[in-house]
């Protein structure tokens, strides 16, 4: 059975809810963790149905470099253009481990602006 992106989301979101309510350090992380790997299944999902977004190399990724900038994320209230420059913005800059979350970030805001979640 596939799941739908939305469904990926609400559990995410379900997972992150819980992660802030939780008292004990290493149960909370376990359930950012999950979460994060819900929203990268709901990304995954939807890029399977939209050709216009591309998947990413993500191998080149996994440097410890520190970047030289840091660009600011658009609010979750600007629209989906906004979202798509600033991914195409932080693809321009050198690979390393916080350009990938900062690009899996702007991934998801795209796709749940395209899903009408945001």
């Amino acid at each position: 059975m596939r799941f739908k992106p939305e469904q990926h989301f609400g559990m995410a979101d379900r997972l992150r809810c819980q992660a802030l309510d939780e008292p004990d350090l290493k149960r909370k992380t376990e359930l950012e963790v999950l979460a994060r790997v819900f929203r990268r299944l709901a990304v995954k999902a939807y890029m399977s149905t939209d050709a216009g977004m591309k998947r990413r190399d993500w191998s080149k990724f996994n440097e410890n470099d520190t970047f030289a900038g840091l660009i600011d994320p658009p609010s979750p209230w600007d629209n989906l253009e906004e979202w798509e420059s600033y991914a195409e913005d932080l693809e321009k800059m050198p690979p390393s481990k916080q350009i990938r979350l900062l690009l899996e970030e702007a991934e998801e805001a795209v796709v749940r602006k395209k899903l009408g979640l945001l």
